[in-house]
């Protein structure tokens, strides 16, 4: 079979990929990656120099570790993970500084601190979600802190996985014969409109079904009252990933950054191999 990849949908933060020809093994290592290894920036480092708020130093720390940011352009910009995660701020190569001052005067009314109260030393590394709640500063209160982000990996902490979802699935194709449809089987599967249809044309063939459907209440009905007119199937060789981002980054760049990464992983591996001394005959033969 023929190796095809092809993009199906493209809405907002969620990427629908449809890939024919590679092994389950290798689009899993993509789901994997793109879960743990493509890195996104995250507060990393919060100095609180005056919290007066009713809300715990370690609680503000948190949802500052919460605040998603734009993270394209910052993997160009910075060092990686694995070299700033052993360094503490200050120091521009790695980390994005932010501040967050915020005072309310003695009889004035309180305020939420936002994402969108954050200034950051990077303009193209803000907070994507500006109404991202962080304290409620009441009148005579202050929040005067100071914060570090830097690039990580999932596999580090959760808040630097760019991913929110990220699911591998077996195409589903439903084949189907109008001329054996029953009004019991119209009914059972009543929520899809598709095969409703289908089976309401007078003919036969077979539906591919993409995205995200579940497809459970389906192979229920297919197995009971639709077993004359439906066959479903889950076909091994299509199969479909399907991405959905925080944000941090663009959904197809999340897939383009997990395939490098593998890309590398591989190299490393044969290269590793190869300072044993091990020939591709003698690899081979281990198997």
């Amino acid at each position: 079979m023929s190796s095809n990849v092809d993009i199906l949908e493209v809405k907002g933060n969620t990427i629908i990929v449809l890939i024919r020809g590679f092994s389950v093994a290798y689009v899993n290592a993509l789901r994997r990656l793109a879960l743990s290894e493509v890195p996104t920036v995250s507060v990393d480092f919060a100095y609180i120099y005056d919290n007066s708020t009713g809300i715990y130093d370690e609680m503000i720390a948190h949802r500052l570790g919460l605040v998603v940011f734009k993270s394209d352009a910052a993997l160009e910009k910075y060092a990686p993970p694995e070299v700033c995660a052993e360094l503490e701020p200050p120091n521009p190569k790695c980390f994005i500084e932010i501040f967050l001052d915020v005072s309310v005067d003695e009889g004035g009314g309180g305020v939420y601190v936002k994402a969108s109260d954050l200034s950051t030393s990077d303009r193209e590394v803000e907070p994507v979600y500006p109404e991202t709640p962080i304290a409620f500063v009441a009148p005579g209160q202050r929040i005067h802190l100071v914060a570090y982000a830097r690039l990580g990996r999932g596999r580090e902490h959760a808040k630097w996985s760019p991913a929110s979802v990220s699911i591998l699935k077996y195409t589903p194709i439903i084949y189907y014969d109008s001329s054996k449809a029953t009004g019991e089987c119209l009914e059972c599967i009543s929520a899809y409109t598709d095969i409703v249809k289908a089976l309401s044309s007078g003919g036969s063939g077979k539906i591919e079904l993409y995205g995200l459907l579940n497809t459970s209440g389906l192979r229920y009905c297919a197995e009971t009252s639709c077993r004359e007119c439906l066959k479903l199937v889950y076909d091994s060789s299509s199969l479909q990933l399907i991405i959905e981002s925080t944000g941090a980054l663009r959904p197809e760049r999340i897939i383009f950054e997990a395939s490098k990464i593998l890309e590398d992983k591989v190299k490393t591996l044969k290269s590793h191999i190869a300072s044993l001394g091990v020939s591709k005959g003698e690899a081979h033969g281990a198997y």
